[in-house]
Formats: structure tokens, sequence, C-alpha cells
């Protein structure tokens, strides 16, 4: 044990990396008192997770495997030092490139954390505009809402009908789950007499579903949590982080952290990390040794801190960014909706700036579906009359990201209004490693392999009414909770696993008795408080009461 509690080198914790988990753990322990160093050897913030420039991008690409990343349109024309098309270097700082595109339920643990954290007064968001689901010949507008249902022209009178009790029982939490036997496709098609495009409508547009094999249980309840955010927020489940997405929220929890006292380094590679009574580190070009007593750190960092650790991907997240300036041309193909005579003829705004569009893997002849995040100028992360096109899949380790992803690029680009060749064009994948939790009393392995304890929540931000699930490759709605999930599981770690029970205590005691401090961020008239606020010694984010920090 380090004898010098004031020495300005010593801390608490290390953190390495600053990807979501890190910077929400970060966030989360200085906050609880903890004395953090923050390392990242990157010169920004979000790891895997980064937004980034053009310039950054390109830096980016150079130093990652599996990572292609080319300029169709300017084959030819001259480059700055970083590679990227001089034509282009003026728009440079105008785009915000998330590496791992992600969507943000309006209900879940983030939406918690960025609340309770205040984190939700760095980020702003947008509403996911429109879903479609390609079928082999034209987009299926999937509907989200009983207004939807009924203004689409396309849907018969009795398809109508069986939607609105597919709608009703999905966002009933008292209703039973489907058998775990039983499949989605089936419990669609077969149960409930859904028509094939509809089928596919609900099965990957409003499920999001990898494929047709999930079971109906896990992908109900999945659509349940996602459902009933809506109206909490808008007309949509779904929100769209402005400026890249995940990126920003990442710089957002770790600004955070820095505000309660954290100390970040970044941009300096690291040297050294020893372990004997406490842990060392030097760092590239810094002469001081810094200590900490534990560590808390992604799988990737292993190889510092232990011997004979070998990482072998299990699975490929692979991602395909392009843009162009070009939009998707909606209204050829997608099917109308009759509107109401008070509503303007265009098109809303959001549906032209965030959509989300599923290729199922029967269209494409793939193992999954390819889920596609349109992001336009209104969400930061391009240029004015440009659109950034996220599609992302997985299947096994031994696959490359254009092999996998290539039938799908190749057919979104025949849905655009224009077809010229894209602007950036960047595909790379994403290790999921196969091994266990590397954890040992004073490492957290903050990328460990997910597993919950069945009847219990998820985290204490969010009390679950039924067990959760999640499929074994997390979708775009699904990565931002789970790293929540994971970032309070390694808080609890080092903080002490004792005090855990007591702060799920305090948020299952402040449910039953409706906490106005439960209800920060949400709409309407809050219950008045009949007692003193329900605590408890240590919480992960305690729910905060002040006006400031009630808005999201």
């Amino acid at each position: 044990m380090h004898d010098d509690s004031n020495d300005t080198d010593h801390f608490d914790v290390l953190v390495l990396g600053t990807g979501v988990t890190e910077a929400v753990l970060s966030a989360a322990l200085s906050r609880a008192g903890k004395k953090v160093l923050h390392v990242d050897p990157n010169m920004y913030y979000g790891s895997d997770w980064a937004s980034l420039t053009l310039t950054e991008l390109a830096q980016w690409a150079a130093t990652q495997p599996h990572t292609t990343l080319t300029f169709p349109r300017y084959e030819g024309d001259e480059r700055n030092d970083k590679g990227v098309p001089v034509s282009l270097q003026e728009l440079d700082r105008h785009y915000a490139l998330s590496v791992r595109p992600a969507l943000l339920p309006a209900q879940g643990p983030m939406i918690e954390a960025l609340i309770r954290s205040n984190v939700a007064s760095y980020a702003t968001f947008r509403l996911l505009g429109q879903t479609g689901v390609y079928t082999g010949d034209h987009l299926q507008r999937v509907p989200s809402s009983k207004s939807d249902i009924f203004r689409d022209k396309r849907i018969s009178l009795a398809d109508k009908r069986r939607l609105m009790r597919f709608l009703q029982s999905a966002t009933q939490p008292s209703d039973a789950l489907p058998s775990s036997e039983k499949r989605m496709h089936t419990l669609l098609h077969e149960t409930m007499g859904l028509n094939k495009d509809l089928t596919s409508a609900v099965m990957y547009g409003v499920s999001l579903c990898w494929d047709a094999d999930e079971p109906a249980a896990h992908a109900m309840e999945r659509t349940r949590r996602i459902l009933q955010g809506l109206g909490r927020y808008g007309d949509a489940a779904l929100l769209v982080g402005q400026y890249g997405g995940a990126g920003e929220l990442a710089q957002g929890f770790c600004r955070s952290s820095a505000v309660h006292g954290s100390v970040f380094v970044l941009g300096r590679p690291l040297t050294s990390l020893t372990s004997t009574s406490t842990w060392t580190l030097r760092l590239d070009d810094i002469p001081t040794t810094f200590t900490a007593e534990c560590v808390a750190a992604p799988s990737t960092f292993a190889t510092y801190g232990m011997s004979n650790v070998t990482l072998k991907a299990a699975y490929w997240n692979h991602v395909a960014l392009l843009v162009s300036d070009a939009p998707i041309d909606w209204a050829t193909h997608l099917p109308s909706i009759a509107r109401r005579d008070d509503e303007e003829g265009e098109a809303p705004p959001d549906e032209l700036e965030t959509a989300l569009l599923v290729f199922p893997p029967e269209t494409m002849r793939t193992e999954h579906a390819v889920m596609v995040l349109v992001q336009g100028e209104g969400t930061f992360a391009c240029p004015k009359g440009q659109y950034v096109y996220a599609l992302t899949t997985y299947a096994q380790a031994g696959t490359s990201a254009m092999a996998c992803l290539r039938p799908a690029v190749d057919r979104l680009y025949t849905l655009l209004t224009v077809q010229k060749p894209w602007l950036v064009s960047l595909y790379t994948s994403h290790p999921i490693y196969e091994q266990g939790d590397l954890s040992k009393a004073t490492w957290i392995d903050t990328s460990a392999p997910w597993t919950r304890t069945p009847g219990l929540p998820r985290t204490s931000l969010c009390l679950d009414e039924v067990d959760v699930h999640t499929q074994p490759i997390p979708n775009l709605t699904e990565s931002l909770d789970l790293c929540v999930e994971a970032a309070e599981r390694a808080f609890w770690r080092i903080v002490g696993p004792s005090l855990e029970d007591e702060a799920r205590a305090a948020a299952q005691a402040r449910a039953r008795l409706h906490d106005p401090a439960e209800y920060q961020g949400r709409g309407g008239v809050e219950p008045a408080m009949t007692a003193a606020p329900i605590t408890a010694p240590l919480e992960f984010f305690a729910p905060q009461s002040q006006p400031q920090d009630e808005q999201v």
C-alpha cells in the first residue's frame, strides 16, 4: 500500500483508454471521491468509439489492421501529408465520423447515466426520423406508432389490426413473453398472421434482430424495452447523437470526470506498466512515474499488465463508413403515408437528417442483417449537403468487412438520388474476443463478457421488470447501454461490492415511493416529496434533484 496519500503522482485508480465504458467509469469514480488518472495513447477521446475528422480518420486507419480508407471520387487528386484529398481538406473540421456507430434508446441505463451525471448538458441529440427495411425490390416503411399504422396506404385494414395487436402486446409489461423455443419469425408470421413484408419490417426494423432465428422471447423483450421509450422525448424511441454520437458521449463523461478532479493524459503511449504492491506506470516522453492502487482497462491493454495473455477474436464487428452528397431517394423507394389536412406536404426535417435502413440477410444472401445509420448535416457529422452512411454487421473471425458489407453497399448505392462515386469510403473490423474475464485483484477488465444474475436489474440506474437478454453480438441500440452496465460492474469491484446491495436497495425503494429524483428529465408533473430523499452511502451516479440536473 502506498503510504503517502498526498503524493500528487499516486492515484486510487488508473483508467486506460477513453472508450465509452472507461469514460463512464471514470466519471462515476471521480464523483465518488476517488483520485483517478486517466490515460489514452491517442490524441483524441473515445478510443474505438471515437468521432473523428477526416485527418484523424486517415491517421487512425493507417494504424488499424483490417482497415481500408479510400476517396473514390478523388482518385488521382493531390493529397496532403495525411492522405486526405486537398479538395476536402478545408472541410476537415466539419466531419465527426464515428468508427463505431450507435443509437441511444430513449429509456435505459445510458440515458439515465447521462441525466444523473449531468453529461446530458454536454450532449445534443436528434430523434431517429424514420426506419425502412429492404424487401428485395423496395423499401418497407416500419411503423412505430398507431398513427403510422393507420396512415400507411399500403397496409390493409386486416394487417393494421394485426400490427396493433403486436404493438399492444409489445408495450404491455404485464403480458407474458412467448416461449424461448419459438423463433421471432414464427411468432410474427404464423402466430400473429403478419404477411411476409410486415414480418420482415417488424423483425428487422422494430425488434432489430440480426437474423430470423433469434428466440421470440428475447426479441420481444428488446422490442418492449425500445418501445417503452416512445413519447419520452418525442415520437421516436431512439435518439441519434450529434457530432458523431458515441465519441461525443465518451468525451462528455471524460469532461465530467475532469471537473470532479481526475487527471487526463492523452497522446502518450505506455512504455511500461508493472505491479508489485501497487501499479507503476511510465509514459513516453514524460519523466514522472505514476503509481496507482488498481487499474481499470479493456482487454486490449492486458498485454501491458499481465504476462502470457493472447487475445483471439471469435467474431468481427464489421463497419463501413460512406460519405456522399446524395441522399436516399425515399420518395421513390418508400411507400407514402397519407397526411392529415393540418400537416405540411414535405417530409419532416428529421426524416431527411436521420434514418435507419436495414438489409435483412435473406435479401443480401448474407449471414446476418446489415444495419445502416443515416446521418445528414443536421447531426453535425458531415458538412452541409452531405450524408454519412454507417453500415454494420457481424461475422465469424477470418471474414472481411468489404466481403460481408459489399452487397449492402452496392444496393444502398442504387437507392441514392444520384449515383456518383463515394466521397469517403472506409471499411474496418472491430474484433470481439473470445477470452473470458481477465480481471484479478487489482486489475479490472472493463471489456469482460457481459453476464447477468437472473432476476436482478441490469443496473441500479434502470430497474427492469423482467430479465434482460441481449443478442450475442450487440446491435446499434444495445451497445451503449451495455457499456454503462460494464462500467457499473467495474465501479463496484473497485469501490467495494458490499456497497452495491445498499445502492440497489435504495434505487428500488425510490421506485416504489416514486421519489421525484427518479423523474429527472421526464415530462409531466412530478409527485410531491413525502419524506426525506432515499439514498445509499455510495451510488453509481446518485440521482440529483437540483434543477440544473433535470435537463436532457
